[in-house]
């Protein structure tokens, strides 16, 4: 088949030469590799006047708030106008804010008609996204790979919480925790914070005892984040709202004073047991459902 990724951001339009800071992991970029490995032909790019729509057999849209983050809207304005059978994709956690700062282009209504495509893990519940739509999921977790880690061994790591994010809000979040432990943060630019590739970051993982998890408004709904994927590889303590992470299974159940007052064996044993209870989709099952989206 031929298939068609685009979107509004620099991520979603294949920039080579995007800012650094949005070089982490991509969604749409595993979505086209993985069709691509399937035998299909993918076009991963901006949408200008001149193009064809009707040579695709599928067009997936990724959207996005529209801020200063976005790089084109024409292109979006264009497949909404000329392909009526478009997925609407997302791949950011602030999708709350999307209908409403998109009504320039298309009426809310009109944009919940199309079928969303969703990224969760396989133990979360859809319904709390809050979207009225219809919402097919997948889980991108087995077409990811993981970079390399300096895993220390646990005495060896600082007890201490890594907190990498790019939100402010993921900043005060921690902040408003009142941590025992002292808080490695990296990424807020507003705060004065360093910014690092995301390889990097992973790398320094292994050096640290936690990783904390800012938690999201629709906590519950097994939003696909990296960041339990990274931890769990790092042989971290994944640290956060009990609402968001209990679900997930033995380990994850415990808040962040109760993480901050075990023993060093306890810690060890949580982070061992949260790695081995972290489910995903298999290759497989993640393959059967993006085939099933171009049925």
């Amino acid at each position: 088949m031929n298939i068609l990724i685009t979107g509004v951001t620099e991520t979603h339009l294949n920039y080579m030469n995007r800012a650094s800071s949005t070089k982490f992991v991509s969604i749409p970029e595993l979505m086209r590799e993985a069709f691509t490995k399937m035998g299909h032909y993918v076009d991963h790019r901006k949408v200008i006047p001149s193009d064809n729509l009707r040579q695709y057999h599928k067009v997936f849209l990724f959207v996005y708030p529209l801020d200063n983050n976005v790089a084109d809207t024409e292109g979006a304005k264009l497949v909404l106008d000329q392909r009526h059978d478009t997925y609407i994709c997302l791949d950011d956690w602030s999708f709350q804010r999307v209908l409403p700062t998109w009504s320039d282009i298309i009426d809310a209504k009109d944009l919940l008609e199309h079928k969303w495509i969703v990224p969760l893990f396989p133990w979360g519940d859809k319904a709390k996204m809050g979207i009225d739509a219809e919402l097919l999921s997948w889980d991108p977790s087995p077409l990811y790979e993981q970079p390399p880690c300096h895993k220390l061994s646990w005495k060896q790591r600082q007890k201490a919480w890594y907190n990498a994010s790019l939100s402010t809000a993921a900043h005060e979040w921690a902040t408003a925790q009142k941590l025992t432990w002292p808080v490695h943060a990296i990424g807020g630019k507003a705060l004065g914070q360093k910014r690092m590739f995301e390889s990097d970051i992973v790398w320094e993982y292994g050096s640290y005892k936690g990783v904390l998890c800012p938690t999201y408004a629709h906590a519950g709904c097994g939003w696909w984040r990296i960041r339990y994927l990274h931890a769990a590889h790092a042989g971290c303590v994944l640290g956060g709202s009990k609402e968001e992470l209990g679900m997930i299974g033995p380990g994850y159940n415990y808040s962040l004073h109760e993480l901050e007052d075990m023993t060093d064996d306890e810690l060890e044993h949580v982070a061992s047991q949260q790695a081995r209870s972290l489910v995903t989709a298999t290759l497989e099952a993640t393959q059967k459902r993006l085939q099933a989206f171009l049925s």
